[in-house]
């Protein structure tokens, strides 16, 4: 990174999220001086405040599209987390492991057994009986429905939006400027590229502008005659009442029911799955100045669908939805992040497309952007997998037609 000395900052950050928070962490750990943070409301108030808070080792389970390189990241995540909560008890932060659980024999055979053969399983990686799955969680599943499954003792569970927060003040800690309720309107450019950013208080002069405020991440790049490969989707998170859920429960993926992912949260439930979902351009609304969505229809499809098969799964625990958050995570077409330099776009950066696993790649991703912005490359990881210059400039026009790619791969 070249440093000019007409500026007010190194770097600007936009997005105060989990991505943002790690970019700006990162930053300031590597040597940048000056970085500002700036996000529209209050840090973590958007899609990582929503977010499922697990973090697991997803390359070495049944995502096809990751690759050692996704599974450095979520190693780092790991570590990266483990050392945030010694200092900031607030994360919540539990390491229980994830539990790939089937149904049915068909379920385990074709959903859940690749996890236990594949090859880049963890150490302790290993097959849960009907009674062992009732035995791992506290016996907050019924043996009796449920045929197996396969158990990654690696993996933390933790307080998305806490963590979130815990990052952005150790950012200030280390000298970075946090703006908050600073909603940035646009780009400053010249013949020479992005210089800064216009903002609802003025214009902030940078040397480099990171981009990592997700699914309003296209609004900006329009300037720069940009469009990012990005899918928006509203996503809800469920949560119930306190019914003495052990605090050590793994959390639990089960394919079978439309992607069901859940965990222990305060004494209950938290949990989502595909029924809670829907793509943005489908459901209709806009997100322009909404920080998180409020999408009734889709909690009543979430309770009648996925809700509905769990009081039997889960006989002695309130499974009721109480309360429910959303956000709006990114699909890219190949189901891989998109983290780099914006092409033919001299100073601007963008880290987006979570594909609904931000948290866990969040601090490995903020790592290899960091390092991009200061040296141009880095030396820990490669980052070609997520360089956004592997689509074509009008390959993919619209959200539709990310949609359409990204199920092909799925």
């Amino acid at each position: 990174m070249s440093t000019r000395t007409d500026t007010d900052t190194d770097v600007v950050v936009v997005g105060a999220g989990i991505f943002g928070a790690c970019v700006a962490d990162h930053l300031l750990e590597r040597g940048a001086e000056r970085v500002i943070l700036v996000e529209s409301e209050l840090p973590a108030t958007a899609t990582s405040r929503a977010g499922g808070g697990f973090v697991g080792l997803w390359a070495a389970a049944y995502n096809a599209t990751f690759d050692a390189t996704d599974l450095a990241l979520e190693q780092y995540g790991i570590e990266f987390y483990r050392a945030l909560a010694a200092s900031a008890t607030r994360v919540e932060l539990r390491s229980n492991g994830n539990l790939f659980l089937a149904l049915t024999e068909d379920g385990y055979r074709t959903k859940v057994a690749s996890v236990l053969a594949h090859p880049l399983a963890p150490s302790g990686t290993r097959a849960l009986s009907a009674a062992e799955v009732h035995q791992a969680t506290g016996g907050v599943f019924a043996a009796g429905e449920v045929a197996g499954g396969v158990l990654h003792a690696e993996g933390v569970q933790l307080s998305a939006g806490r963590a979130t927060a815990a990052l952005v003040k150790r950012v200030v800690g280390r000298g970075g400027e946090l703006r908050s309720y600073t909603r940035c309107n646009g780009l400053l450019t010249t013949d020479s590229g992005v210089v800064g950013v216009r903002t609802d208080f003025g214009d902030i002069r940078a040397s480099s502008v990171v981009l990592a405020c997700g699914a309003w991440s296209n609004a900006l790049l329009t300037e720069v005659s940009y469009q990012a490969p990005l899918a928006r989707l509203v996503a809800t998170r469920a949560i119930s009442r306190p019914s003495g859920v052990p605090s050590d429960l793994p959390t639990v993926m089960v394919p079978e029911l439309a992607g069901l992912w859940l965990r222990e949260h305060r004494g209950g439930l938290t949990w989502g799955s595909a029924d809670g979902y829907a793509p943005l351009t489908e459901i209709g609304g806009s997100i322009e100045g909404v920080s998180q969505p409020r999408r009734e229809d889709l909690v009543e499809r979430l309770a009648t669908g996925t809700g509905a098969a769990l009081p039997n799964l889960i006989p002695g625990h309130d499974v009721a939805i109480d309360w429910w958050l959303q956000g709006v995570p990114c699909l890219t077409p190949d189901r891989r992040f998109l983290a780099g330099p914006v092409p033919e776009t001299p100073g601007l950066y963008l880290l987006a497309g979570d594909n609904e696993a931000g948290v866990a790649h969040g601090p490995g991703l903020g790592r290899v952007v960091a390092d991009l912005v200061l040296t141009g490359g880095s030396e820990w990881v490669d980052p070609q997998p997520y360089r956004l210059n592997r689509f074509g400039r009008h390959e993919f026009l619209t959200e539709q037609a990310v949609l359409d790619a990204h199920s092909v791969r799925q």
